[in-house]
């Protein structure tokens, strides 16, 4: 299947990317990905709906959501649909390789300090890292800017795979929108992880106001993991409205994604995320993985040739198997329903101006979304801006900024 079968549009005029938009990669690593190119595949009737973005592959080792995309836009040829799709390959080069990325994680670019550069910069200084984020970019906002022309709704569905064994489950940034489209697609759902990781496309795209979530579909080369991702897809893309509720392919995804859910909790909050870099000799013990219950002081892994204990407990979240990687673990806590139904009426009231009554709140400012608090301000305090939203923050001197993505 190449773009042309769903649209013969070709992917945002001035484009910088050069060879990188239009060249077919020939890798011998995965060979049902040869001649992969930026546009997997673009589904447009022209009927009333949102743009929904679609990227796999950001991390050119998990290619099962490239191939979970396929299936579905094929399989939607002759399916009448609502709003615009638009499927993009993440990091073509890395996928060329097998590798997750070739010297910097595309999915740690997406911040202000990155992405401005790119409009002073000549796209011959870029790495190769940085020319598939100008690429992916550039296209990204051209559809953006087009939706937005229409007051069309944007959504990103990312598509990702881990090194390790263990359930599926979604990322989601703490927005109602967002979270309303996690918990429909029926996995278990991550929230907290605006606060661990800098720069995923995810953050950057709600902080646009966009509605978004990840769907990491489990280990990378294991055959249910593609299942996974493709009726995540196809639950979403009812969720927002691209298909009808009671689609067969629909229905039948629901059932399989409930069932495949195990005894793991609903919803968890990303609480630590153990950061390493390829000085430390980060070693993960052998057997962990995901939603395996973790134990207060529990061995986990090896790093400086000490032992690495865990500093709370929970639940494990994507231990390290692979040999690139910024984070060596990740570990969870259950997030209860009473939390998240305080959260949802909480946010939407006139509570919040209370918040500057807090221990440590020094100003409030809730029409642009911060609050500024003392640094180290206490743990209610901290719990209590989580509940309204406010999960990113900024150290500016003796504060901490505050920021609640849009609601």
């Amino acid at each position: 299947m190449t773009p042309s079968d769903f649209s013969s549009e070709p992917l945002a005029a001035g484009d910088p990317a050069g060879g990188i938009r239009t060249e077919a990669y020939t890798g011998a690593y995965y060979p049902d990905l040869d001649g992969l190119q930026r546009q997997i595949g673009i589904k447009d009737d022209g009927r009333p709906g949102p743009l929904v973005l679609i990227t796999a592959g950001m991390h050119g080792n998990e290619p099962a959501g490239v191939r979970a995309v396929r299936e579905v836009l094929e399989s939607l040829r002759n399916t009448p649909t609502g709003g615009r799709i638009v499927a993009l390959a993440g990091n073509l080069g890395a996928i060329r390789r097998g590798v997750r990325h070739q010297g910097q994680d595309l999915n740690r670019l997406w911040t202000a300090e990155n992405l401005q550069p790119l409009g002073g910069r000549a796209p011959e200084d870029d790495t190769p890292d940085e020319r598939e984020l100008r690429a992916l970019f550039s296209t990204i906002e051209a559809e953006r800017d087009a939706a937005r022309a229409k007051a069309q709704r944007v959504v990103l569905i990312d598509l990702h795979s881990t090194s390790a064994d263990g359930g599926a489950f979604s990322v989601v940034p703490d927005s109602i929108p967002s979270r309303r489209l996690a918990r429909d697609i029926g996995l278990p759902a991550i929230l907290g992880l605006e606060e661990r990781i800098e720069g995923p496309l995810l953050t950057w795209l709600v902080s646009q106001g966009d509605t978004a979530t990840v769907i990491e579909g489990g280990q990378h080369d294991a055959p249910r993991t593609q299942e996974v991702l493709r009726d995540g897809l196809w639950v979403a893309l009812s969720h927002v409205g691209v298909l009808p509720e009671h689609d067969e392919r629909v229905d039948r995804a629901r059932v399989l994604m409930r069932a495949s859910c195990d005894d793991v909790p609903e919803v968890l909050d990303l609480v630590y995320a153990h950061v390493i870099d390829g000085e430390t000799g980060f070693q993960m013990d052998a057997g962990w993985s995901n939603f395996m219950p973790v134990q207060l002081g529990q061995g986990l892994a090896r790093e400086h040739g000490q032992p690495v204990t865990a500093p709370i407990a929970g639940y494990m979240l994507m231990p390290l198997y692979q040999g690139l990687g910024t984070e060596g673990f990740f570990l969870c806590r259950k997030v209860g329903g009473a939390w998240l139904l305080a959260s949802r009426i909480l946010r939407r009231s006139w509570f919040e101006h209370m918040l500057r009554l807090l221990p440590g709140v020094k100003a409030l400012d809730t029409r642009a979304g911060h609050v500024t608090a003392r640094r180290g301000a206490s743990t209610l305090t901290t719990g209590l801006l989580h509940l309204f939203g406010y999960r990113k923050h900024a150290p500016t001197g003796e504060t901490t900024v505050w920021t609640r993505r849009p609601q």
